[in-house]
């Protein structure tokens, strides 16, 4: 840019204006001291940045700002495609970027109150907003438009990045009409596209920079280069608690291009913060994993050292029957107690999930640099708020000197939501005093400790004489998922954990029995858990689900019938269920050996329905169709949304048939997918998906809601081909 620019930090350039139009507040950038009113100010050479997600400049380049994190779902496609619909331009053509300051307070997430991504949240609760910006940032340069020819705004429209006066056949490109738009007032209300006339919400097939990942053209934190960086590897504790006593790097240091042998202190302070480790820096990561493994050092003992998660199971068992143990009341209706003795017919069942890692394709890579009492960091940041917190408490160093170049990440699954990371990297660089990149391997994934929980869950079902279910207890056992990252939410006035509970709260249980009584019941092990794609909708409806399918067996109905017929007023997840049954043939004739299992779950406002048909071939089961129906609202990128659907329901076939991380005396014993099977190309089934049009003016959440259906409905699939119910994972398919 050239001109004037006024350079004050960009707090200062802040105004805000009411939208009434969606009640939103949207916020304005306008140059200090300058009326923005005044049309005979003069016009800054500057960019037109109307509010924190539009970037117009005089050359005509339009950025559209994307303050989420795309872990190559598709976040950026379907962010920008709300803010483009409405300034009308091509959001597979203008530049996406992200936002130059991270903790700009538009950012924060609207519901968590951190700069974070996650929950299956960002297009569902930024699709108003988003869309509002876009509106905002047209009506400003339509009145641009209007003020030089002097004619109505009214009279005007946009088409494709121009603003357009059809009585006069005169047109204008945005970039022409930056420096008059600059100063105008920010309007107090605009008017949004009807649905019908979208171009691209709703339409949009493929992704950005698809072309560039294919080709490997696309940079990823592996790529990221600077002068004098050094790469760093991390000999971590290898059980939790344990600390280093000595180290021997003597030939460590002997191997070319290592560098630097730092010792990284563990902070137990810090929810969620990083344990002790031993750090290599060397010019290249080669140099770095073989100065690595040579290596010798002195670990203390630890309280965990004799941990097994074999015993966890009877643990958690027991934690049951203690009455010191938390317990807290999910849902309840009726009283399930009193209706025991009356029943028909009694059920009872228990469902466990081993531990699990979420092994993204791109293992944690992240680039940091300090200096000048500011850090810089390079990378997939999935929440700025944990980068922020690593700064300040390893580096003292303030807000305002911290700058994030955020870059799309080749998968998180939950691992990049994990802080421990950036407390390392951010430690390594202040002690370097150079770049660092830090680089796991899927070795040191494996076994970083931050992992999906082991799960018990207990339930216990009354039937009358009808067949009808009267009373229903199902109490699941678990830690607390975000004790290490939200310190006191325990003291909540209902003491409720909601990323342990989904599935089993009143907005997203399916059914509705007279009787009903869901427990959370609090069992810690302190093995620090961590974030996880679809968290406890995984072992909550692989519980439910297959539960559900043992109560119609034991009431004698058929289990889609029994499911609907305790589901009351939940049309959409009735559609689901009912297309999902029709597409995949239930109830009619299937070749011998062969069997359909149905199970469904609703999460992030969407639903879904999943029919696994699976068929015994030489005395072995395998899975040859999953049959999928979703309701998820608006699809705002329909083409992404049947992309995190199907990849949702690869994430669960991994569930039902293969994930088990196992400790054994405090250590990992896994260590790469060689003995951490992942679905292969030659385990995938054939794969149905319908997208269903539910409510064409809310956009749910769909990255987490594919996976969680599909373990109970091979299980039940399974059941009904041998007679035999599996209630833990991984099943055994022969």
């Amino acid at each position: 840019m050239t001109g004037i620019r006024i350079e004050l930090p960009r707090r200062q350039f802040l105004k805000h204006s009411a939208t009434a139009a969606a009640g939103l507040a949207v916020a304005f950038y306008l140059p200090a001291g300058m009326a923005a009113s005044d049309p005979k100010a003069p016009a800054p050479a500057m960019a037109f940045e109307p509010n924190a997600w539009v970037r117009v400049l005089p050359d005509g380049t339009v950025k559209l700002v994307v303050h989420k994190h795309d872990s190559g779902t598709g976040t950026q496609t379907a962010l920008a495609a709300c803010v483009a619909e409405e300034l009308d331009v091509n959001p597979m053509t203008v530049q996406v970027i992200t936002p130059e300051n991270p903790f700009f307070e538009a950012y924060i997430h609207p519901v968590w109150k951190v700069f974070s991504t996650g929950g299956s949240t960002s297009v569902s609760l930024e699709y108003d907003r988003l869309r509002m910006a876009g509106a905002t940032a047209r009506a400003l340069l339509i009145s641009a438009a209007a003020r030089q020819w002097k004619v109505s705004p009214d009279s005007c429209t946009t088409q494709e990045g121009h603003v357009v006066h059809s009585a006069s056949q005169r047109s204008l490109g945005y970039g022409e009409l930056v420096s008059v738009a600059a100063h105008l007032p920010a309007p107090t209300a605009v008017k949004l596209k009807d649905p019908a006339q979208f171009k691209y919400i709703g339409k949009l097939r493929h992704k950005r920079d698809a072309a560039a990942k294919v080709c490997g053209r696309f940079k990823y934190s592996i790529d990221v280069q600077l002068p004098d960086l050094l790469v760093a590897v991390i000999l971590r504790t290898p059980v939790v608690g344990a600390k280093v006593v000595k180290v021997d790097d003597a030939a460590a240091l002997q191997v070319p291009g290592v560098r630097k042998v730092i010792a990284i202190p563990g902070r137990p302070d810090v929810l969620g913060g990083n344990q002790e480790g031993v750090a290599v820096l060397a010019d290249t990561y080669w140099a770095a994993q073989q100065g690595r493994a040579l290596l010798v050092v002195q670990w203390s003992d630890s309280p965990l050292a004799g941990f097994d998660s074999e015993q966890l199971a009877a643990a958690q068992a027991a934690a049951l029957a203690d009455k010191t143990v938390q317990r807290v009341t999910a849902m309840q209706t009726g009283d399930v107690n009193a209706q025991w003795s009356g029943a028909t017919r009694l059920l009872e069942a228990e469902y466990r999930m081993p531990y699990k890692v979420q092994n993204p394709l791109e293992p944690v890579c992240i680039t940091a640099q300090v200096k000048d009492n500011a850090i810089t960091y390079w990378g997939g940041v999935q929440v700025p708020s944990s980068a922020l917190e690593a700064a300040q408490m390893v580096c003292r160093i303030n807000k305002e000197k911290v700058t994030i170049n955020e870059m799309v990440s080749g998968g998180s699954f939950g691992a990049r939501e994990a802080k421990y990371w950036l407390f390392e990297v951010a430690y390594l660089a202040q002690q370097a005093k150079v770049a660092v990149k830090l680089m796991n391997s899927r070795e040191d994934e494996m076994r970083s400790l931050f992992m999906h929980p082991a799960t018990l869950h207990r339930a216990k079902g009354a039937l009358d004489a009808q067949g009808r279910l009267t009373a229903l207890r199902l109490e699941a056992v678990s830690p607390a998922s975000p004790e290490q990252w939200e310190p006191g939410y325990f003291e909540r006035p209902d003491h409720m954990d909601y990323s342990t509970t989904e599935a089993l709260t009143a907005w997203d249980f399916a059914y509705r029995p007279a009787n009903l009584d869901l427990v959370w019941v609090k069992h810690e092990s302190q093995v620090p858990s961590g974030w996880y794609r679809s968290v406890s909708f995984i072992p909550n409806v692989f519980a439910v689900e297959s539960f559900m399918d043992e109560l119609a067996l034991g009431a004698g109905q058929d289990p889609l019938g029994f499911r609907l017929a305790h589901m009351h007023e939940r049309p959409r997840h009735v559609a689901v269920l009912k297309s999902a049954a029709e597409r995949a043939g239930w109830g009619q004739p299937l070749p011998e050996g062969t069997a359909l299992g149905i199970a469904t779950n609703q999460g992030y406002t969407s639903f879904i329905a999943v029919v696994a048909r699976v068929a015994i071939k030489d005395g072995v089961a395998h899975v040859e169709k999953l049959t999928c129906v979703v309701d998820c609202g608006l699809a705002v990128s329909p083409g992404g949304v049947e992309e995190q659907i199907y990849g949702g329901l690869m994430w669960g076939l991994g569930h039902a048939l293969f994930d088990r991380m196992d400790i054994k005396q405090g250590r990992v014993v896994q260590s790469n997918f060689h003995d951490y099977r992942v679905p292969r190309m030659s385990d995938m089934p054939q794969v149905d998906i319908l997208v269903l049009d539910g409510e064409p003016g809310k956009p749910g959440g769909v990255g987490e809601l594919g996976s969680p259906s599909v373990a109970p409905a091979i299980a039940n699939a399974l059941f009904s081909l041998t007679g035999v119910r599996q209630r833990s994972t991984p099943l055994t398919l022969g």
